[in-house]
């Protein structure tokens, strides 16, 4: 039995063998002449000519950058600071919550804008409303103003008072307000 497994393998390994050294006869031989150069340039210089554009090491002039805005509320300074691309664009006094009351630190952004919000708690309007806490109901927004017109609070800017929203000025309201875009990220720090 194991001569036939024997002779199987020599007769296997005299074919490949065989195999090995008679291919190079069988192959054709290759004609180097075919591939100069001068037929390589003849094909390049026949097809149309492309029209890409290859970076030269400067970029192109955007016309419109990307504006990139967020707010921080320092809460031990008591001031609201806008930002566009890290670059400070506005500066506000605001009043922030009191003891008991504390405007919580942290990370949000604007979920909601509304020109004159109502605040069932408080009984009171929030004009340029922004909710940036919709679990705790707060917001940053315009000096309060009772049902009968009055505003609330303006000699109080810079001093916590508030139920734990922050409140601007009548006019820094508005501008950032109108600054603001739904998702711009708010910064509330100590």
């Amino acid at each position: 039995m194991w001569r036939k497994i024997v002779k199987f393998e020599i007769i296997i390994l005299m074919a490949v063998v065989l195999l090995v050294f008679t291919l190079p006869i069988l192959a054709r031989e290759i004609d180097e002449s075919r591939f100069r150069i001068e037929n390589y340039m003849r094909i390049k210089t026949g097809l149309p000519e492309n029209k890409t554009t290859v970076w030269s090491g400067e970029l192109p002039e955007i016309e419109e950058k990307v504006k990139i805005k967020k707010i921080i509320i320092d809460l031990s300074e008591q001031k609201l600071n806008t930002y566009e691309n890290d670059e400070l664009t506005g500066e506000y006094p605001v009043s922030t919550g009191k003891n008991g009351m504390k405007t919580p630190p942290g990370e949000f952004k604007v979920y909601e804008k509304r020109a004159r919000a109502w605040s069932k708690m408080a009984g009171l309007w929030m004009p340029y409303w922004m909710l940036i806490d919709p679990v705790r109901g707060m917001g940053i927004h315009e000096l309060p103003e009772w049902p009968s017109g009055y505003k609330e609070g303006a000699d109080h800017l810079g001093t916590p008072v508030s139920h734990g929203c922050v409140r601007l000025g009548v006019g820094p309201a508005k501008i950032v307000y109108d600054w603001a875009d739904i998702g711009t990220r708010v910064i509330i720090q100590e």
